[in-house]
């Protein structure tokens, strides 16, 4: 976990964001590959803003093409980001085809139309444990925050996983909405 200097240093900015960031880019976690592409480590910080967490889940190696950028932002729900499925040669990608005026992905001003969406924060319903002294009484399921790859992945399931927020994460004080989608992106070199 980066200490609170270097969250400070590795936290995306942004000034519609009040309740805390979800995901960053790790320091010092960029890495050149073949050709001109290149990997980048992700932290995501998968609390909420009541219960913040010093333990993050660290995403390793995700690869970016040649020229393009790594971009991390946590956003307010709703997002006003309108997404599109398109064919990249064999490959489907989820882009950024939209960003709704006064919204707030506009008012955070980190995404941009044709950014690539390549993992986001996502609500998972865990099942409990059951085990052979638990079978008469099962523990109950758990929602808790995670982090979920988009990559290929189909664009409704990739929907589903940022609709996911509306459902509470369960805390030590009871459930508790998540406000914020962290979300990461690759955005493609300029076109000449």
């Amino acid at each position: 976990a980066p200490s609170r200097a270097a969250r400070a240093r590795c936290a995306v900015v942004a000034d519609a964001v009040t309740t805390g960031r979800a995901v960053w880019l790790a320091e010092d976690g960029r890495k050149d590959a073949p050709a001109g592409a290149f990997t980048q480590d992700f932290l995501f910080d998968l609390g909420v803003p009541q219960f913040p967490t010093d333990s993050f889940a660290p995403v390793n190696d995700v690869r970016f093409e040649a020229g393009s950028e790594a971009v991390a932002v946590t956003i307010e729900r709703p997002l006003g980001i309108v997404f599109e499925e398109k064919v990249d040669g064999i490959y489907t990608k989820i882009v950024v085809d939209e960003i709704v005026p006064g919204s707030n992905a506009e008012k955070n001003g980190d995404v941009r139309v044709g950014d690539v969406l390549r993992i986001t924060t996502a609500v998972f319903n865990v099942p409990g444990v059951v085990d052979v002294t638990a079978w008469l009484n099962p523990p109950k399921s758990t929602n808790c925050k995670a982090f979920f790859n988009c990559e290929q992945k189909s664009f409704e399931k990739v929907m589903s996983a940022i609709q996911s927020h509306v459902v509470p994460v369960d805390t030590p004080d009871g459930p508790m909405e998540i406000g914020e989608v962290g979300l990461v992106l690759e955005r493609p070199p300029a076109k000449k």
